[in-house]
């Protein structure tokens, strides 16, 4: 595909930029205009300089001013090409930030589930020895009822306050 191919298939229709020279001289007097009105003859065609042998009158045509408005919207064009390129690298170099973020923030996810996959096996051991510890609390229980659960309690010894004032 050629580079004005690929310029027109991107093309989106929008006159903002293709016009953009154009409008800078919008203001300008329209000195350069050229009417086409009135320049038929009765039988439908256009009187030119090039044939004053017919009796109406000659009209004489502005190349000038059509040369200077192919210049202009050649303008036109080349600014839009240019527009159209600026954009094209701020496009390259957002799509390159877009792309280190992207693998940065990856990068975190990766670190992230490494981190949750060793939180959940250090609760995972942390279960077992709560577990375990229970089971050797229950015995000691057990066994401290079994060896001295027979024997008679002592009362709790409450102490009488002394009266002196």
């Amino acid at each position: 595909m050629s580079d004005r191919a690929s310029i027109d298939t991107a093309y989106n229709g929008s006159p903002n930029v293709m016009m953009r020279a154009w409008q800078a001289k919008a203001d300008a007097s329209p000195e350069k205009v050229v009417s086409f009105m009135g320049l038929e003859s009765r039988n439908g065609t256009f009187a030119t300089t090039e044939s004053p042998n017919e009796g109406g009158p000659t009209v004489t045509r502005e190349w000038a001013s059509a040369v200077d408005l192919i210049r202009e919207a050649s303008e036109a064009i080349r600014v839009g090409e240019e527009r159209a390129a600026e954009l094209e690298a701020q496009l390259a170099q957002v799509v390159a930030q877009a792309d280190l973020e992207i693998r940065r923030l990856q990068q975190e996810v990766a670190t992230g589930l490494q981190n949750l996959a060793r939180s959940e096996e250090r609760v995972r051991l942390a279960e077992v020895r709560a577990a375990e510890a229970e089971e050797w609390l229950v015995r000691l229980h057990d066994a401290a009822i079994e060896a001295f659960g027979n024997r008679a309690r002592p009362a709790p010894v409450t102490s009488v306050p002394d009266e002196t004032e």
